[in-house]
């Protein structure tokens, strides 16, 4: 067999030679892969929202980057503006400890590589 660095390098005849336990590893590290692909594209679509949303609020003034340029942020309620910080650095903090990709990172390393 020759060397293969990703798992879809392997061909069919190849997958044929391996045994239960390595397909059934291939198989896992597959789907495990897959769903950090759709990871990755969902996160894509984030940032992309993320910068609209703040070009929206820059746009709308309602950002308080305009007041730090020397402009003039329209009223807006601070109780509403507040509420809607709170919840997206909740939900980013939520997001960063679920993800905790270093940790995983790790595992894998002293897992596969001793």
């Amino acid at each position: 067999m020759s060397e293969k660095t990703y798992i879809y390098e392997y061909d069919q005849s190849e997958l044929n030679e391996l045994s239960d336990i390595e397909l059934k590893a291939l198989k896992k590290a597959s789907r495990l892969n897959d769903k950090l692909l759709d990871l990755k594209i969902l996160i894509d679509e984030i940032d992309y929202d993320w910068k609209e949303y703040i070009d929206f609020l820059e746009d709308e003034k309602i950002s308080k980057v305009c007041e730090f340029r020397g402009g003039q942020c329209i009223d807006f309620d601070d109780e509403l503006i507040n509420a809607i910080v709170n919840t997206l650095k909740k939900s980013l903090n939520d997001t960063n400890k679920s993800i905790n990709y270093n940790h995983k990172k790790i595992a894998l390393n002293r897992v596969l590589d001793g």
